[in-house]
């Protein structure tokens, strides 16, 4: 009987033949051994067990719906599927794990060019800053001997030249301080200090300031009154609203210019509005790139150097907020910010009142700087106002002199980097112990960052950026001397 054959089930003809050959037959006239008897019987109790057993495997089978041999098929079968997929498992396993090295190593390397990217983009800063400050000492020399000789001549033509001479460097001024103004903000290391403030004297302070321009180009500027607090940076919401303000400025030719803000949801909008030439819709996208224009303003109008509006973005994303844009042309165009409403503030300090300039003849002023040009520029500026002056490169020098003359200093003017990596304060500083705490000081730089700013205000010092018009630099000192 094999396998194949249908008349006996394939278990149960199997267990047959296993007890067939178990028998064990006696020689003809024998009888067989109690043993084998004993054997024999044990046989039939297990043949007969057996016999059940197979019945009911075979009906536990036929209850699931076939055969042994079907389902004996079924199971070999099913084990090479398994074998099968098992295998395709491992493989896509290995796929995964390959998959997972590759992106971890992608993520790996990504990290790696961050992190090269944001070293690069510090050394940029560093690098900007310190051209900054080197490029800066040129064009101050310049500016200061600009001044005296706009004092010395008294021709309209020739103060036409000064005046031409002086906007020249005001472009340059501007342009290397927006560069590096933005690379400061792609870095990241310009810092945000989120107080409340009242919104009424920074709306002030741009009347006063963008007032006479508005009336010089026939404009009405208009500063809609506000007594509401505001929760942002003060120093960078008033640089948003600036360049907004200079910009309206700059395309619009007649009508007005508008700001003000209003309530939204627990925020403020900022809005500056103008009268202007507009932005054409396939424009908008492109007005916040880096040395774009709108076009050519109106006649008269400086031409910007493109920068004002990309900064205004990368100043509201630190804002953790956007500008929006409506806008018409021919019509002109809306500029707007949202800024979260803050607490009432307990009042912040309004506008130094204006300073009554004071006699600077005969008063001794120390210059410590480490360019030769600018100490030369500074001595002469300083004596045609009649200045008792001392102008030299280190605080040492300074003191030295100082004990020479027998004339105790009245205010010091010093650079913010100085040689040998030796900072203005400190020199400030040094002098101070020797000749007096109280003794009025004013540090020029051109890194005009908000953290330095602060510092040195807490220190009790003054701060001009470079290049210093004279005029300017005359009132600062008339301001310390009066206050000191």
């Amino acid at each position: 009987m094999t396998l194949n054959d249908a008349s006996e089930p394939p278990i149960k003809a199997i267990g047959r033949r296993h007890f067939e050959m178990t028998k064990i037959a006696a020689a003809p006239g024998e009888s067989l051994p109690a043993d084998v008897a004993e054997l024999h019987a044990e046989i039939a109790k297990l043949r007969k067990i057996n016999r059940v057993l197979m019945d009911r495997v075979e009906n536990d089978m036929n209850a699931q719906g076939g055969n042994a041999f079907t389902l004996f098929q079924a199971a070999i079968t099913l084990e090479n599927k398994v074998a099968e997929r098992t295998a395709e498992l491992t493989e896509l396993t290995r796929q995964l794990m390959h998959q997972i090295s590759v992106r971890r190593a992608a993520e790996n390397a990504l990290q790696a060019a961050k992190a090269e990217a944001e070293r690069a983009n510090l050394s940029k800063t560093r690098f900007l800053a310190a051209a900054s400050h080197d490029l800066n000492q040129p064009l101050n020399v310049a500016r200061l001997f600009l001044g005296m000789l706009a004092e010395e001549v008294a021709t309209p033509h020739t103060h036409e030249l000064v005046d031409g001479v002086e906007a020249a460097l005001d472009t340059v001024n501007d342009l290397l301080r927006a560069l590096l103004d933005i690379s400061r903000l792609d870095a990241g290391v310009w810092p945000v200090e989120m107080t409340d403030f009242d919104v009424g004297p920074v709306f002030d302070k741009l009347r006063r300031e963008y007032g006479p321009q508005a009336e010089a180009a026939g404009l009405e500027l208009v500063v809609v009154p506000s007594s509401a607090t505001v929760r942002s940076d003060r120093v960078l919401l008033e640089r948003v609203l600036r360049n907004l303000v200079s910009n309206a400025l700059r395309y619009t030719e007649r009508g007005r210019i508008l700001i003000g803000c209003r309530r939204q949801n627990g925020h403020l909008r900022f809005e500056v509005w103008d009268t202007g030439i507009g932005i054409p819709g396939h424009s908008l996208s492109r007005i916040f790139e880096e040395f774009q224009q709108l076009g050519e303003g109106p006649t008269g109008q400086e031409k910007g150097l493109g920068l004002g509006l990309a900064i205004v973005q990368r100043i509201a994303y630190l804002l953790d907020t956007t500008i929006e844009v409506a806008s018409t042309p021919g019509h002109g165009s809306m500029f707007s910010l949202l800024q979260p409403l803050g607490k009432a503030a307990s009042g912040i300090a309004g506008e130094t009142a204006d300073i009554v300039p004071i006699a600077l003849a005969g008063r001794c002023v120390v210059v410590i700087d480490d360019d030769e040009h600018v100490l030369e520029a500074m001595r002469a500026l300083l004596q045609s106002w009649n200045c008792a002056t001392i102008a030299v490169r280190s605080s040492e020098a300074a003191a030295r002199l100082i004990r020479q003359a027998g004339q105790a200093p009245e205010i010091i003017i010093a650079d913010y980097h100085l040689d040998d990596g030796v900072f203005g304060t400190q020199a400030i500083a040094s002098l101070r112990g020797e000749f007096g705490q109280n003794l009025p000081a004013l540090i020029i730089s051109s890194d005009h960052s908000p953290e330095l700013k602060q510092s040195l205000k807490e220190q009790g010092l003054g701060f001009l950026l470079k290049p210093t018009p004279p005029m300017k630099l005359r009132a600062m000192l008339s301001y310390l001397l009066t206050r000191g």
